[in-house]
């Protein structure tokens, strides 16, 4: 007889609704609330980005009742398009965190989900890093049991159909929604998951962040008002983890497993970022900036470059030849030619005037990357290192290698410099005189009693 699957959408339900801001530590804690105030940094940077401007025209057309909204603009829009304005301007920029264990962008998912049901709710700070966290762990969660295929081979985007399922669950806490409610609205989310890496390059990318935002919301709200979905939606036969693993190769046992005996934000941990493009780039950038900051390199001098990563290209680095800036976080060879030449990546590196220079458009032929030898085919990410080799016209070579860290709820850099690339990024929007107020404001935030009073110190600077 087939043995039947484990009952992963009641276990996820039953999670969502048990679970209290005590269970997690005080590391984790302050992990999540790092993460939430860099995916505010991200959006706020974001919103100066074109994509912002079409998305704010779109849903300045689409009207509805202001009850959330768009950080860094002066708009206040609906719950759902508030989700998804904030989705998409956070993840303009590539700026925004990842995690190991689902080789996703988690937080520019939940974060923009609970954010505007808080808003809409007048919820607390506590109540939203105990939603973000709640949703946090059901993605991961799923995550462990689906096929290496899912997140490397098919095509799918890991950050849509995994965070549409967890911004849903964050949702639905936000929410105190019941048991029965959690499953149908994870269910309902699960079949709107969607996210194509084709689109890398284009604002379809950032989109995917904004769009699973919506989809969560619009799940826990529309199960809230009484429409049904299944309540097996995860594990089914013909339910979400068969199908966006590709039909085979994923394990649905892990599943509760995980969910009731590991804390993901413990074990994988967020991964903070330093440089505003592809994640897949930026142990190379650590090892040649590394390389290039101890010593003196004439661009013109450089036979070539060769990369070790730890994946099989292309993957997310899908432009060998960008055509645009947009394109170019996207490249491994734009993103270390770029390095080469100026000796850091920041915003302004991902600019038309940095992008068209002769200096740097000369260089990208002549850099290359290649898996690991003796791993290719195998799940990304598994050596956690990347490799870098320039050679020189006159026969000098040098190498540096840079490693992944695997320990810590919090990754890549400390608390303080998190609150620091806030300040950065914040200052090209918010009145510095403002700024003080707004921050201590999210390093507290589990005192907050309100997140509107957050949420409303997030506009434009006057004129």
């Amino acid at each position: 007889m087939p043995t039947e699957p484990p009952a992963i959408t009641q276990a996820i339900a039953q999670y969502v609704h048990d679970t209290q801001i005590e269970d997690f530590n005080e590391e984790t804690i302050q992990a999540a609330k790092a993460a939430i105030i860099d995916s505010l940094a991200c959006m706020i940077a974001g919103s100066l980005e074109p994509l912002a401007d079409v998305l704010c025209q779109y849903i300045r057309e689409e009207g509805g009742r202001p009850t959330a909204s768009v950080i860094g603009k002066q708009i206040k829009t609906t719950t759902t398009n508030a989700a998804l304005v904030n989705g998409a301007i956070g993840h303009a920029l590539d700026y925004d965190d990842i995690t190991e264990v689902t080789k996703t962008h988690p937080t520019v998912v939940l974060l923009p989900a609970v954010l505007a049901l808080a808003e809409e709710n007048m919820s607390s700070g506590r109540d939203l890093l105990l939603a973000y966290l709640v949703g946090f762990e059901v993605a991961c969660s799923i995550g462990v049991g689906m096929s290496p295929a899912y997140f490397d081979e098919l095509g799918w985007h890991p950050t849509g159909p995994l965070g549409t399922v967890g911004a849903s669950a964050g949702a639905s806490k936000i929410l105190r929604m019941s048991k029965d409610k959690v499953a149908m609205a994870v269910s309902l989310a699960a079949s709107q998951g969607a996210g194509l890496r084709q689109n890398f390059g284009t604002m379809t990318k950032p989109f995917h962040a904004g769009n699973a935002a919506r989809c969560g919301v619009a799940a826990a709200r529309l199960i809230n008002l009484g429409f049904t979905a299944g309540s097996d939606t995860i594990e089914g036969p013909f339910g979400f983890m068969k199908a966006f693993s590709g039909g085979s190769n994923f394990f649905p046992e892990t599943v509760i497993t995980s969910l009731q005996s590991t804390c993901h934000m413990d074990e994988s941990g967020i991964e903070i970022k330093k440089y505003p493009c592809c994640g897949s780039a930026h142990l190379s950038l650590d090892a040649l900036l590394s390389l290039v900051s101890s010593r003196s390199i004439d661009p013109a001098e450089i036979e070539k470059i060769s990369v070790l990563v730890d994946f099989d290209p292309p993957r997310s680095l899908i432009h060998s030849n960008p055509t645009t800036p947009l394109e170019g976080k996207f490249s491994m060879e734009y993103c270390l030619a770029s390095a080469i030449v100026d000796k850091h990546v920041g915003l302004d590196t991902f600019t038309a005037d940095k992008f068209e220079r002769n200096t740097v458009q000369s260089l990208m032929p002549k850099i290359s990357m290649e898996r690991i030898p003796g791993n290719e085919g195998k799940p990304s990410w598994m050596e956690g290192f990347h490799e870098v080799h320039l050679s020189l016209k006159n026969g000098e070579q040098f190498s540096n290698r840079a490693s992944r860290t695997r320990r810590g709820s919090l990754r890549g850099v400390t608390f303080s410099e998190v609150v620091s690339k806030f300040q950065d990024c914040a200052s090209l929007v918010i009145d510095e005189d403002s700024l003080p107020e707004l921050i201590d404001s999210l390093v507290n935030l589990e005192k907050v009693t309100d997140m509107n009073q957050v949420t409303s110190r997030m506009i434009p600077q006057s004129n």
